[in-house]
This record gives C-alpha cells, sequence and structure tokens, in this order.
C-alpha cells in the first residue's frame, strides 16, 4: 500500500503541466488513496491530500460527463459528498475541518443537483429532488455548524 506522501506527491505528478493527463491514471490514484489520509485531515499533508483528492473526483466527474457516462461521472461526485459527510460525523475531527466541510457539501450540492438536472431522463430529476430533501436533512442534523465561526475568524 502506498503512503500517503508518496500517494499525494503521484497525485500532483498528474497535475503537472507537462504532463499527458491520462484519466485512467487518475481513477487509479483515487482508487488507491491510502486510507491514512482520513487519519491526517488535520495536518497539512492529509488537508492537502483531501483538497487533490476533491479535486480529482470534479475533473473525473468532468471528464466521463463529457464522454457520455453519466453515472460514472456522477459516481465520483457522489463520492466526494460521501466523504465529506463521513468527516462531519465523525467526532474525532476539529470544529474547524468539521465547518469547512460543511461549507464544502453545499458547494458539492449545488453540482450535484445542476448535474441532474441536466440530464433529460425524468429519473435523474427525482434524484436532484431527492438530493436536495437528505442534504437539507443532513445539514439540520448538524446544528448549523456551517454557519458558525471560529475565534480565529
Amino acid at each position: 500500500m502506498m503512503t500517503l506522501h508518496c500517494w499525494l506527491e503521484s497525485v500532483k505528478g498528474w497535475y503537472q503541466p507537462n504532463h499527458n493527463h491520462d484519466f485512467s491514471e487518475l481513477v487509479t490514484l483515487i482508487q488507491q488513496t491510502p486510507s491514512s489520509m482520513m487519519d491526517e485531515l488535520d495536518n497539512e499533508t492529509g488537508s492537502e491530500a483531501l483538497a487533490y483528492w476533491l479535486d480529482a473526483c470534479f475533473r473525473l466527474t468532468k471528464y466521463y460527463q463529457h464522454q457520455g457516462y453519466n453515472e460514472q461521472a456522477f459516481g465520483y461526485i457522489q463520492l466526494s459528498y460521501a466523504k465529506l459527510q463521513a468527516v462531519v460525523c465523525d467526532a474525532s475531527y476539529s470544529a474547524e475541518l468539521k465547518r469547512w466541510s460543511l461549507k464544502k457539501l453545499d458547494r458539492i450540492i449545488v453540482a450535484m443537483v445542476e448535474f441532474c438536472q441536466h440530464q433529460t431522463d425524468p429519473q435523474w430529476q427525482q434524484e436532484s429532488v431527492q438530493l436536495i430533501n437528505l442534504h437539507v436533512a443532513f445539514m439540520e442534523s448538524q446544528q448549523h455548524l456551517n454557519l458558525k465561526y471560529s475565534a480565529k475568524n
């Protein structure tokens, strides 16, 4: 298994301008994300890895959407949403990280709903309504933590 530091360097390499941007390589990197990333989110390496991981998920969403593989595209955006929900629900993470994750979830849900609304199949329209309802319920359960500011702000 790859260490988080090695994984992060590999992902950064994929982002280099002279890299060929082979999306199958990016898929492999997402699939091989070390589980330790979630254990290190409160440090610089972990938070940088999460930022690259989230961006990679969004790039894969756009890539598969452009290729016409809507299910795969949607799967990557759902994966990023689920990962951040897990952060919010885990008591071991700092309140600051949870607030950041909640704010990011607000942005991701907008992207998910827009994705659904751009699809022609009625199933996607139903999915967008369900997503909104579930997101509202989840955010309510977080007691407006996303609206609270730390003393640092």
